[in-house]
């Protein structure tokens, strides 16, 4: 029978396959019971808490800046993707995953959206930017077209930071058992190099603006200056995830299929 082959390194139908997994994520979450994971979410608003106070104690004319932090907080997970591609080397769960009805790749990226994504837009996000008013922040985009850029750049920025996670994964393979070191010193270099946790803007000599240029700056950067409407031209910062979104993918695909040999049999 023929099959057609599908995108990455999939056969046949697997959008099913790829609803289910992200389903069963969701729930299996919660499976330690809703405190189990409510104590991260409570960290979370304590540091959003914490850096609105201190971007309030520079005085007036820090509207946009508040907006900025209040929607990085919101989109943390979108904006740090941190998949279970390293973490399934070191647990030597990534062989069960080449039996699976859908591309490995794939599996990744719903794992991601399932048992991150969701629960923290429901729990966490949602609910703070509905109570960011009660704390002097304005929650809406710049403008409507900024709200609707803002969210064809957030998509661009999700799928440049899996291609990411993706390099990071198939070149976690080759520190062995450096793995969750490695993985720490990056996610502490995302959020500082992305301008996630501090905006660009605030940086001195200038270097805001070369960090905006590299990939990890179309990644929060992007996105977020975009919908405060602070972007001197939002276009180029769409052309500019685009550019970098073809550049990282060619090089993501190759580096991982190029990996997969060595993933098996340290993940068996």
């Amino acid at each position: 029978m023929k099959q057609n082959k599908k995108f990455l390194t999939g056969f046949g139908s697997y959008s099913r396959a790829v609803c289910s997994t992200m389903f069963i994520c969701t729930k299996q979450i919660f499976d330690g019971g809703f405190l189990s994971v409510s104590g991260g979410y409570f960290v979370q608003a304590v540091q959003f808490v914490m850096l609105i106070f201190i971007w309030k104690s520079l005085g007036e004319g820090v509207d946009q800046l508040m907006t900025y932090t209040l929607m990085a907080a919101i989109f943390h997970q979108e904006l740090n993707i941190i998949s279970p591609a390293t973490s399934s080397l070191w647990e030597g769960s990534v062989i069960g995953r080449f039996l699976r009805p859908m591309p490995v790749e794939v599996s990744f990226f719903a794992e991601t959206i399932g048992k991150w994504w969701i629960p923290n837009f429901i729990f966490f996000g949602l609910p703070l930017w509905l109570l960011s008013p009660l704390l002097g922040i304005n929650p809406w985009p710049a403008g409507v077209l900024s709200g609707i850029l803002a969210v064809f750049s957030l998509i661009l920025a999700a799928s440049l930071g899996f291609a990411i996670d993706l390099l990071f994964a198939s070149l976690a393979i080759y520190l062995k058992n450096g793995c969750f070191a490695a993985l720490a010193v990056r996610e502490a270099v995302y959020s500082l190099l992305s301008g996630e946790m501090i905006p660009f803007s605030l940086f001195p000599f200038g270097i805001g603006n070369l960090f905006s240029l590299l990939p990890l700056g179309s990644v929060a950067h992007g996105p977020l200056t975009i919908y405060t409407g602070t972007a001197e031209n939002p276009w180029k910062v769409l052309g500019l995830q685009i550019f970098w979104n073809l550049i990282l993918w060619i090089a993501a695909a190759h580096v991982f299929k190029k990996s997969k040999e060595r993933m098996i049999s340290f993940g068996g």
